[in-house]
């Protein structure tokens, strides 16, 4: 992203709006990302369905989320990946996606998604991403 656009991936925000529910939680460590981003959002009439969490994302996702959770987009430190993964994992929803940038930069969550006994289908995407899909059944 450049530095025009918000840090929050806001294609992900208006179908939560046009489908009638639900929310996004961000987490960004950089204050003048998050404040770019809600300008951006308020502008846009989304900022009331993003919750912005500064600080450290395992710190930051420890608490105060949703008992399910549909989608997941991991695009920061990527030593973060499988504590993040750790916080989330029990609320992710049969057939959850985890879209996560630079995976390859995280060999530790790349083997852990890749595991057949994990209870994911995960395959590389577009050269640097790793899209993974919570099994329906475990």
């Amino acid at each position: 992203m450049n530095s025009e656009r918000p840090s929050v991936s806001s294609p992900s925000i208006p179908p939560l709006r046009d489908n009638g529910g639900g929310r996004l939680i961000t987490t960004e460590f950089e204050p003048s990302k998050i404040t770019r981003a809600r300008h951006h959002l308020e502008e846009a009439g989304l900022a009331d369905l993003v919750e912005f969490r500064e600080g450290d994302a395992p710190q930051m996702l420890a608490s105060g989320l949703p008992e399910s959770i549909d989608l997941v987009l991991l695009d920061g430190a990527k030593p973060f990946y499988p504590n993040i993964l750790d916080l989330l994992e029990n609320r992710l929803q049969a057939g959850a996606l985890i879209v996560a940038a630079n995976a390859d930069h995280s060999p530790e969550y790349l083997a852990r998604v890749r595991s057949p006994a994990a209870g994911y289908l995960s395959v590389p995407f577009a050269g640097d991403v790793e899209l993974s899909r919570k099994a329906w059944l475990n």
